[in-house]
């Protein structure tokens, strides 16, 4: 099972708590860094949900002001100032408060210029990584090795190879899911971990090739249609998970 195969290394993304504050353009990113070099160091590229398609090179004209626990804020004076901007929707709120008018964000031990949630993985963003998001009509994983950052709407799964993007893409994994777990409004699947960690997986190398294949054409031209080679790999897959003919077409019937 995938959770077993990764260590149990299946990481949700960044819940900052407002992303108004912590999400930034790159108009914004360029200005914070030429008022203060040093602002580079916390600025990371970012990925929202929508922005994880299949197959597709990570790129996104988002990136977070990362500012996780225990930072020394005063060393970004740059990010200090724009963070402080929105200071009242970023407090936490106090244990003490009464009332339902409380307008920043939720009890806990973070600064008011932290992300919300404590990242203590952080570190495995920088590794090679397939990223999936967690409401999608289908299996939609994409493999980054540029050391993007993601939404807390979408997962990452670290020191992943392109065989194992290929498996997770495949439509015996698309199968397999579907009746595992349920669809909710127009048919989309929850990628929750629970379920996904329960997805068989096989070690190999056969896959590589084709999924880079993939990989450097939709890098290219990201509506270049691979349909043919992501066919190639289903087949090679079956074969990998050792299907019958009977199996393969109860699969490409459930999944159409």
């Amino acid at each position: 099972p995938l959770g077993e195969y990764s260590n149990n290394n299946i990481f949700y993304g960044i819940k900052t708590g407002l992303n108004e504050a912590f999400v930034i353009d790159k108009k914004k990113k360029n200005e914070l860094i030429a008022e203060d070099a040093q602002s580079a160091e916390i600025i990371k590229p970012f990925l929202a949900g929508r922005d994880i398609k299949r197959y597709q090179y990570a790129k996104s004209d988002k990136y977070l002001i990362f500012t996780r626990r225990g930072i020394d804020i005063h060393k970004y004076q740059a990010i200090l100032k724009h963070l402080k901007r929105f200071r009242k929707k970023l407090e936490p709120k106090p244990k003490s408060f009464v009332g339902n008018n409380w307008e920043g964000r939720k009890p806990g031990s973070y600064k008011w210029y932290e992300v919300q949630d404590a990242v203590d993985y952080y570190q495995e963003y920088l590794k090679n990584k397939i990223m999936f998001p967690d409401i999608a009509i289908k299996n939609q994983a994409l493999y980054d090795d540029e050391g993007h950052y993601c939404v807390n709407t979408a997962y990452v799964i670290p020191d992943m190879t392109f065989s194992d993007l290929g498996i997770f893409n495949s439509k015996l994994t698309l199968f397999y899911y579907m009746n595992i777990s349920s669809s909710i409004r127009g048919g989309y699947l929850r990628f929750i971990k629970q379920y996904v960690e329960q997805l068989p997986f096989i070690k190999t190398d056969m896959l590589d090739e084709k999924v880079c294949q993939i990989l450097t054409l939709k890098k290219a031209n990201p509506t270049t249609d691979t349909s043919k080679l992501e066919t190639e790999i289903d087949q090679m897959v079956y074969e990998l998970y050792e299907l019958t003919a009977e199996e393969i077409q109860i699969i490409e019937n459930s999944v159409k």
